[in-house]
């Protein structure tokens, strides 16, 4: 799983906001204003969700280094990959990558 990127955040939010006065400009016209409204309504959680996932990215993976050692002396290793977290906002799901750390397997010969 790959970081998320703010620079990417940032140009979903303004393509969504320009697709959203874009429909506004031609394609409401002749709809209902709740129709109207709906779909609003559904392109306004998209940018949002585009924020949200802008300050996940701000806030980064939550990588501390190659260990992290507890109160207890317990060392954890930082493993390579990242790991999908889920948030649920009122903008829908986000899967945030985060850093993960685990503690060496002692194997017994």
């Amino acid at each position: 799983m790959k970081a998320l990127s703010v620079e990417q955040s940032i140009l979903d939010g303004e393509k969504e906001l320009k697709e959203l006065f874009k429909y506004v400009e031609t394609d409401t016209k002749s709809l209902k204003a709740y129709d109207m409204e709906e779909e609003i309504f559904s392109r306004i959680m998209r940018i949002g969700l585009a924020v949200m996932k802008c300050c996940f990215a701000e806030k980064g993976t939550g990588d501390a280094g190659a260990e992290s050692v507890l109160d207890n002396r317990t060392v954890l290793r930082k493993e390579s990959a990242l790991r999908g977290r889920c948030y649920f906002s009122v903008f829908g799901e986000i899967k945030v990558p985060r850093t993960y750390c685990s503690q060496p397997q002692n194997l017994l010969l």
